[in-house]
C-alpha cells in the first residue's frame, strides 16, 4: 500500500518541462501545436451535431457544451501558456468531456472514436502531470466498454470484443509511452545541466538556476551574494599526484560547499577548479561565506 501512495504521489513534470521549452525557445511552437490538436478536436461535435438528422436535445447540449470548451481551450492555447492547475482543470474537464460525448453516441463507431481521443488526453496528462491525474484519466477511459458493448450488440460480440482489446490497448500504451519520454527528456535536461564529475550545476545550469531563484526569492531576501572560488595549486596535484588525485579533490570541495551552504544556494562548477556560488538573504554576506568556506576547503584532508 505505500509503495502505492509513493507512486500516487510523485510529483507532476509541468514546470521543469515548461522550463525546458521555455528555455530552447520552443514554449511557442508547443502552444501552436497544442491548440491545432485541440481546434481540430472541436471539429468532431461539429460535424456530428450538424450531421444528425433526428438530434436528442440531451445529444445537442453535450454537444454544445463539448464544442464550447474546445472553443475556449484552443483560443487560450494559441495565445497563453497555462499555468499548472489550469493546465490539471483543461485535462480533467477535457476527459470528463470525452467521456461524455462517446457515451451519448448511439452510433458504435463514434462511440469508439471517442474512446480512442481519451487516449490523445491521458497522453497529454502523461507527459505533464503526476499519476493522480493520470488514474483518473484512465479510470474514465473505461467507457471503451461502452463502446465495446455497441459493437457487440450492433454486430457480434468477437467484433466487440476484439475492439475492446484495441482501444484499450491505445488507452494504455500511448500515456505510457508519454510518460517514458517525460521520464527520459527529464534525465537529459538533468544531465545536461550538471557537472559529470561533481554533480554541481555546469554554467547554462547555474544561469538557468539562478534566474528559477531570483523569480521566485523569498520576500525577506533583498541581497545577492556572488563568489568564485578558484583553487590554488590545483595544477601541482594534478602533476604531482596524477587526474584521479585532482578529480578526487574537486569531489571533495563540491560536496564542502553542499555542507556549507544552505538549500536554497545555486552551486556550480565554472570550469576547471573554479566554483561559483550565488546565494540570497537579508543582507550581503559574501566575507563571512568565503572565510568560512575556505577554512573548510583548507581543512580538507590531503590525498
Amino acid at each position: 500500500m505505500s509503495r502505492v501512495s509513493s507512486w500516487l504521489g510523485r510529483p507532476d513534470q509541468f514546470e521543469w518541462i515548461t522550463e525546458i521549452l521555455r528555455e530552447r525557445g520552443l514554449l511557442r511552437a508547443a502552444q501552436w501545436a497544442l491548440g491545432a490538436i485541440s481546434a481540430i478536436s472541436g471539429l468532431v461535435p461539429v460535424t456530428t451535431m450538424l450531421s444528425a438528422r433526428h438530434p436528442t436535445p440531451g445529444t445537442v447540449l453535450v454537444d454544445s457544451v463539448v464544442t464550447a470548451f474546445i472553443v475556449v481551450v484552443t483560443v487560450f492555447w494559441l495565445t497563453h501558456w497555462p499555468n499548472r492547475v489550469q493546465s490539471e482543470v483543461f485535462g480533467v474537464v477535457a476527459a470528463t468531456c470525452i467521456a461524455g460525448w462517446t457515451l451519448i453516441q448511439p452510433a458504435a463507431a463514434l462511440a469508439a472514436v471517442g474512446c480512442c481521443a481519451m487516449a490523445v488526453n491521458s497522453g497529454y496528462i502523461a507527459l505533464f502531470h503526476g499519476n493522480k491525474l493520470l488514474v483518473f484519466s484512465t479510470a474514465l477511459a473505461i467507457v471503451s466498454v461502452a463502446a465495446a458493448t455497441h459493437l457487440a450488440r450492433e454486430f457480434d460480440t468477437g467484433t466487440g470484443i476484439a475492439a475492446f482489446w484495441v482501444i484499450a490497448m491505445l488507452n494504455l500504451s500511448f500515456p505510457l509511452a508519454m510518460r517514458g519520454m517525460s521520464h527520459a527528456v527529464g534525465t537529459y535536461a538533468e544531465r545536461a545541466d550538471e557537472d559529470a564529475l561533481t554533480g554541481l550545476f555546469n554554467r547554462r545550469g547555474f544561469t538557468a538556476a539562478l534566474a528559477r531563484r531570483l523569480a521566485d526569492a523569498r520576500a525577506g531576501d533583498t541581497h545577492l551574494t556572488m563568489i568564485m572560488i578558484d583553487l590554488d595549486a590545483f595544477k601541482r596535484i594534478n602533476d604531482t599526484f596524477g587526474h584521479l588525485a585532482g578529480d578526487r579533490a574537486l569531489i571533495a570541495v563540491a560536496d564542502v560547499l553542499r555542507q556549507h551552504m544552505g538549500p536554497t544556494a545555486v552551486l556550480c562548477r565554472a570550469g576547471g577548479e573554479e566554483f561559483l556560488i550565488a546565494a540570497t538573504g537579508p543582507l550581503p554576506d559574501a566575507e563571512s561565506i568565503s572565510a568560512r568556506l575556505g577554512a573548510a576547503i583548507a581543512a580538507l584532508p590531503a590525498g
